[in-house]
Parts: C-alpha cells; sequence; structure tokens
C-alpha cells in the first residue's frame, strides 16, 4: 500500500487553509467597513472630532466704584459747626482749619471772616474776642442735618422745627427768631422768614455777643 499520494493530499489541503485565512494585523485596527479617518477628513474637508482641554479661567469680578466724595455731608451746618470749623473756636484754630477765605477783618471788637466752601461775600463766620466764633452763616444749597434749608417755605420749618420762636413783635411772614439745636445745648439756629420762605439761616452760640 503506498502513503505518497495521500501526504500529497493533506500538504495540498493545508496550503489551502493558509491562503484563505484572515492575515494578522497589528497595531488597533479599524473594525471592518469602518472609514478611516484620514480618508473621511480629506473627502469631506471636516477634521476628526477631538476633546479640547480647556481650562475655564473665571471672570474677575468687577472692582466696585469708589464712593464718591459726599459734597452733602460737607453741606451741613450744625450741630456743633461746619466741617472742621466749630463754634467756640479761637482765632488761631479757625484760621489753621483752612476753611476760610481771609484773615478776620478788623483787630478790635468781633471780626468777620468767609469760608471758602461758600459763594463769594457769602458764608460769614463772625468771631467773637471772648467767646471765639460766634456765628456761621448759611447759604443756598447748605442745610441742617434736619434738612432745613433757604428758599424752604415757613410752614416746612415750623413741622421741621416745631419749637422755633419768632422774635417779639414781628410778622408772621416776615419774622427773625431762634430754634434749639439737636446735640448740641451751646447753640441755637438763627432763621430769617420773608414773605413766608427762608431767606437765611445760621448756627449761633448762645452766648454770642457780636449782634443784638
Amino acid at each position: 500500500m503506498r502513503a505518497t499520494p495521500l501526504v500529497g493530499t493533506l500538504t495540498c489541503l493545508l496550503l489551502v487553509a493558509a491562503c484563505t485565512s484572515p492575515a494578522h494585523q497589528s497595531g488597533n485596527a479599524a473594525p471592518a467597513g469602518s472609514p478611516d479617518p484620514a480618508t473621511s477628513a480629506a473627502t469631506t474637508g471636516t477634521p476628526p472630532s477631538s476633546t479640547p482641554s480647556a481650562s475655564l479661567t473665571p471672570s474677575a469680578s468687577p472692582t466696585p466704584s469708589a464712593r464718591p466724595s459726599s459734597t452733602t455731608e460737607q453741606l451741613v451746618l450744625g450741630p456743633n459747626g461746619f466741617g472742621s470749623l466749630k463754634l467756640g473756636m479761637t482765632r488761631q484754630q479757625a484760621t489753621a482749619t483752612g476753611m476760610l477765605r481771609n484773615p478776620f477783618r478788623g483787630t478790635s471788637g468781633c471780626g468777620t471772616s468767609f469760608l471758602r466752601a461758600a459763594p463769594t461775600e457769602e458764608g460769614t463766620v463772625d468771631l467773637s474776642p471772648t467767646v471765639g466764633i460766634v456765628s456761621i452763616s448759611g447759604w443756598p444749597g447748605i442745610r441742617t442735618p434736619e434738612g432745613l434749608r433757604i428758599g424752604m417755605s415757613s410752614a416746612e420749618m415750623l413741622r421741621m422745627y416745631p419749637g422755633y420762636r419768632a422774635a417779639e413783635n414781628a410778622e408772621a411772614t416776615n419774622a427773625r427768631g431762634y430754634v434749639k439745636v439737636a446735640g448740641n445745648a451751646k447753640a441755637v439756629y438763627f432763621i430769617l422768614t420773608r414773605d413766608g420762605k427762608i431767606t437765611a439761616l445760621a448756627l449761633q452760640h448762645v452766648d454770642q455777643d457780636c449782634f443784638d
């Protein structure tokens, strides 16, 4: 019995199987039927999608705007004075504040100066040689802590200061009078009215000796 034909037949069968088995591909091969990314990009013009790693920078908090200078607060007359200028200050103390436009007029008796913050020839400051600063006058735009200002009606003033007392024999709509200052027992507000309106306002020392 001869074995040669059988060996040859088995050899041929093994060769056919080797030729038909799929070739091994190294690396990460794309599944069958999947388009090649490079080919897809070339045909569609769209680059392969990728997930960029971007760090999100939080927006900076807005810098709060600087608080504006409070001019309204500076233009308050009372209860002790106007800004750093106080009732009872000596000539030297008042001048040292830098708030006066010019030296006090006169070398004997009471003298008068003017506030730099006031319009020309308004905002008078009166000095007594014995008491010191005895009067600081207001002007349109200045107000008391309670809100009284020149130009306000007499009726509004009386609602604000029910303790106001007009000078003796003064007319109802043309009067000059005084009211105590809340927070300072040494001061009064001098208030002048004409035709039902406030026309003059001043903070005065109760011991002032420069006016009648």
